[in-house]
């Protein structure tokens, strides 16, 4: 019991340097977010659904990401002819290595690439919505996440991990659990910057199999 107080005591005496304001950046429209290549899908079954709970429609300028939020207008452009198409995620995908969105057919029609199937395309934000617009509410779905790095009975290893996510340019957020222990978490994070995110604490010496990646509350909401 006086050890649980001692260490009550030397976290409040320390809060000061845990609670420096997380501030979230939002990428601003007209932002190159990802350059890659694209793909164009379509389903043979009728009324099947996209990830999201929309109705798959090959007409309608839609399209599927590993992990923009869901409702999110970007500008594809076809590297090779010039040519762009805004489309709005709502399905996810593409699952191949090195393909980074995949179009509906009328899509992929408007900037030339049916034929060829694949294209080298730049995506460009022109809107995120505030909350995912999805018809399920899944982990996930928020188009945020939080990553606990690690949980500390030191709270000046604790504060020493925390100065070092914060100094990286992340956004850390400590806690006290019921065991007394400090839990560390970097916060807020958007879908599109989770794997950047992850590489950043690898180089920090924050090995992913050691880290939980959680669904995190919309912070504009």
């Amino acid at each position: 019991m006086k050890r649980a107080i001692i260490f009550a005591i030397s976290l409040l005496l320390l809060l000061p340097l845990f609670a420096e304001e997380a501030k979230v950046a939002k990428t601003e429209p007209g932002t190159v977010i990802e350059t890659g290549i694209a793909s164009w899908y379509t389903s043979d079954k009728s009324e099947s659904l996209t990830a999201n709970g929309d109705i798959f429609n090959s007409d309608s300028l839609s399209a599927a990401h590993k992990s923009l939020k869901f409702g999110t207008v970007v500008r594809v452009t076809n590297l090779d002819n010039g040519k762009s198409v805004d489309v709005r995620v709502n399905d996810r995908g593409p699952f191949v290595d090195g393909r980074i969105i995949d179009l509906t057919p009328e899509a992929a029609k408007q900037i030339d690439m049916v034929k060829s199937g694949i294209a080298k395309v730049s995506l460009t934000l022109i809107f995120e919505p505030e909350v995912p617009e999805s018809k399920y509410n899944r982990a996930g779905d928020t188009g945020w996440y939080q990553i606990q790095v690690g949980s500390y009975s030191s709270v000046l290893t604790a504060y020493s991990q925390y100065d070092r996510l914060l100094n990286a340019g992340l956004r850390p957020f400590a806690e006290i659990t019921e065991t007394n222990t400090v839990r560390l978490t970097v916060r807020w994070i958007p879908a599109y910057q989770l794997n950047k995110t992850v590489l950043a604490l690898s180089a920090l010496g924050f090995e992913e199999k050691d880290i939980l990646k959680k669904s995190e509350a919309n912070p504009y909401k």
